[in-house]
């Protein structure tokens, strides 16, 4: 029985400068004086929280299982959601966030090129959207229009979120963007979304480069604000062409003082020799959700290699192009990037004579809502670089934590958790096994299979299964003792589970 992550893990390894991808060992775990016994394992913090199956945080070995990126399904039969249909609007594309305050969706979206005014849209299903008359800004002798500014720059690599760390009203919204001029990130505040004060006089808090998506974040984990811009690598590799890199900083406090920037990682994809002419990261940003940072990355796939020929806005393109992938850390630090080298992206491009046929730029963010993650997106008909394309924003939804499941087919696979204390005194599973079926079995910590915790068949499909035992009414006799759970699959998919 093997780490899923140990066969198949694609992750980045620290050098002071460069964080490289490195594929990781293969083989069966560490044994002896290498790694603890099971017995001495310390236990894994569980809680009450709900457990993504996205890497091996809490699963200890696996059996005749494999990992599958979730698939998404494109809103309005892949067409777009927001289209250039103002006066003002030369453009309907991120740079931009999607967020939902509890009542309904919000959207901030660029509407011309990189100095472009910043806009506003509202949905109440998250499909159909509405661009309202704000009264802030004046263009062409009107304020009848939805524009929230012109006059900062926001438009430029900008996102926004709503502050859960954040006690002052005035405060409730920060942002980020790249200053036009000078090409580095700004800091914003808002108590709407809509009225924006920039902080340190609207003067950039960072060196360069922060001119594709700049984010600014809480991370209630580490206690702190992160930053993630983009950044260069052209002259310290000596390249003969642009090569993009990533950062991220941290700050324990950014009203206080929006200047305190450390930096954490620099880095850009470099497993292999020039990597940069195959692959560069053109921007990625964070979303923590359960424990979990998830990367939203725009990968320039085969950068200005425009070999396919002469622009077409109907032929579907495989290079000079972007496209949506998903990473996954537990730090927000260290990435693993399987599903970049994987070729796997979360939203796919669109098919020939498709809005999106040729770039997908993500969100800052996901939103979950009425059960289900939806996935906002900006769609370009041709390369990048190409004059004339017309870009517009689409989205998407994935099911309720489906963002990787471990899957086994007609053969039974299974999964061995690692010790951890039983809190909670029932457990619910994320899971499709309609036509197949799932078995529960709860092991004491040295592994030893706890006679009245073996479970009934699971065969239906659904995002909190409840798991009945077949000699115990709940859990609650468990409380507190360290157990693990071993899982068996055949013809199902295990997305999470969770003891509330």
């Amino acid at each position: 029985m093997q780490s899923l992550d140990r066969l198949r893990g694609l992750f980045l390894s620290v050098s002071p400068l460069v964080l490289s991808i490195a594929v990781v060992a293969t083989g069966a775990p560490l044994r002896g004086e290498d790694a603890p016994s099971e017995t001495q394992q310390t236990p894994v913090p569980v809680g009450n929280r709900k457990q993504l199956l996205v890497d091996d945080y809490v699963v200890a070995e696996v059996s005749n299982l494999q990992r599958e990126l979730g698939g998404v399904v494109k809103l309005n039969g892949g067409r777009p959601l927001l289209v250039r249909d103002e006066p003002w609007e030369q453009h309907c594309t991120f740079f931009g966030t999607a967020l939902h305050d509890g009542k309904s969706f919000r959207m901030w979206y660029r509407t011309a090129g990189e100095k472009g005014p910043l806009a506003y849209a509202e949905s109440e299903d998250g499909v159909h959207w509405v661009k309202p008359r704000l009264g802030l800004v004046e263009i062409n002798g009107s304020k009848e229009n939805n524009i929230v500014d012109v006059e900062l720059g926001l438009a430029y690599a900008f996102s926004c979120f709503i502050d859960p760390h954040e006690s002052d009203p005035a405060h409730k919204y920060k942002c980020c963007w790249g200053h036009p001029r000078k090409i580095r990130a700004c800091l914003g505040h808002s108590p709407d979304g809509l009225r924006w004060t920039p902080y340190h006089d609207g003067e950039p808090v960072t060196h360069r480069a922060a001119d594709t998506h700049s984010q600014l974040l809480w991370d209630e984990g580490a206690g702190v604000y992160r930053l993630l811009t983009r950044t260069d690598y052209q002259q310290r590799l000596d390249a003969e062409m642009e090569v993009r890199g990533h950062r991220i900083m941290t700050n324990p406090d950014v009203k206080g003082d929006p200047t305190n920037w450390k930096l954490v990682r620099e880095w850009l994809f470099d497993r292999e020799p020039q990597e940069y002419r195959r692959r560069q990261v053109y921007s990625m940003t964070d979303w923590i959700y359960e424990g979990v940072h998830f990367g939203l990355v725009t990968v320039f796939e085969h950068p200005d290699d425009n070999s396919e020929g002469p622009p077409d806005f109907h032929k579907r393109h495989e290079r000079n192009v972007l496209a949506f992938y998903l990473a996954t850390s537990r730090n927000g630090e260290d990435w693993d990037f399987r599903w970049v080298y994987g070729r796997q992206p979360l939203v796919p491009r669109g098919p020939d004579g498709s809005f999106d046929k040729d770039m997908i730029i993500p969100p800052s963010n996901i939103i979950t809502h009425a059960d289900r993650h939806w996935i906002y997106y900006a769609g370009v008909n041709e390369r990048h670089g190409v004059r004339g394309s017309e870009e517009a924003i689409g989205g998407a939804t994935l099911r309720l934590d489906g963002f990787v499941a471990l899957v086994a087919g007609a053969q039974p696979g299974t999964a061995l958790t690692k010790p951890f204390k039983l809190a909670g005194d029932r457990l619910e599973i994320n899971a499709d096994a309609k036509g197949g079926t799932i078995h529960v079995e709860i092991l004491d910590a040295e592994g030893e299979a706890l006679a009245d915790y073996s479970s009934e068949p699971v065969n239906s499909d659904g995002l909190r299964i409840p798991v009945e035992w077949q000699n115990a009414e709940d859990l609650s006799a468990l409380a507190g003792q360290v157990v693990r759970l071993r899982l068996t699959l055949q013809d199902a998919k295990l997305y999470a589970f969770q003891l509330p």
